[in-house]
């Protein structure tokens, strides 16, 4: 590398740092464009930003989205809790994604998407019919044991007069 490619500040050691310039991630050596913060250059840009709301907007997972833009999930992540505008309209974008796919699959099974992408839980009871012999014992306490026998006796003479 030519001497203008790389970072060339003074390391601890004394020795001019190799880093490229205008990237170099050492804080302390300053040569971004952030005004001396120093690291990496964002990968946060309009590209990235419009592919990741577009994922959204179709229904995908988070990390999908996050693969849509070329990132890990845990820099979107970032990037939703850093710029909070972005985060509103991720949030409006996976809406409306969400919204779509139910709309899609509304005849056949909205629960499989809902469960898979939006953590989504239905609980079901259903009737069955079985034909089953058994015995159920159960212990009447005092009081119920009274309104059992007065039952007994109302549907005995309910039945003897008829």
């Amino acid at each position: 590398m030519a001497d203008e490619d790389i970072c060339g500040a003074d390391c601890a050691d004394g020795t001019p740092c190799e880093h490229p310039a205008g990237s170099c991630p050492v804080p302390s050596h300053g040569d971004d464009d952030s005004g001396g913060a120093g690291g990496r250059p964002s990968k946060f840009d309009e590209d990235r930003r419009r592919a990741i709301l577009q994922a959204a907007r179709n229904g995908t997972t988070v990390e999908g989205c996050a693969r849509a833009a070329g990132i890990h999930h845990s820099t979107l992540y970032e990037w939703l809790d850093e710029y909070p505008e972005f985060s509103e309209a991720f949030e409006r974008a996976r809406g409306k994604g969400e919204q779509r796919l139910v709309e899609e699959v509304a005849d056949d099974d909205p629960k499989f998407i809902l469960e898979r992408s939006y953590d989504y839980v239905k609980t079901e009871r259903r009737e069955i019919e079985a034909d089953v012999d058994q015995t159920t014992t159960h212990e009447l306490g005092e009081d119920e044991r009274e309104v059992a026998l007065e039952t007994i006796r109302e549907l005995q003479e309910r039945d003897a007069g008829e």
